[in-house]
């Protein structure tokens, strides 16, 4: 019986997620580009509306701890997310 709850309440999650897409889409917010001076802290960056693309990795655990202890960061999603904001903004100084 839990299962079969649980299915149900994961269809109706996404059916409400294809509709607020669609109506992303149909008011022209969805493919909208925010072109924004990139700060490189997170809290910043989630406070604006961008399109997110959901990641999976796999990556050896050393290399996941050296990565948060040189980061300073507690969890892995924050460690990694500005380690790429931080390489994004070193290529483009180095392209300049």
């Amino acid at each position: 019986m839990k299962l079969i709850t649980a299915i149900k309440m994961i269809e109706e999650r996404e059916k409400r997620k294809r509709k607020t897409e669609k109506e992303m889409r149909k008011n022209g917010i969805f493919l909208k580009n925010t072109a924004k001076e990139s700060s490189g802290n997170l809290k910043d960056e989630q406070k604006e509306q961008k399109n997110l693309v959901h990641v999976q990795s796999i990556f050896p655990q050393d290399d996941i701890v050296a990565l948060k202890v040189k980061t300073r960061e507690a969890h892995v999603r924050e460690a990694i997310s500005k380690a790429v904001y931080f390489y994004l903004k070193s290529a483009h100084e180095d392209s300049s």
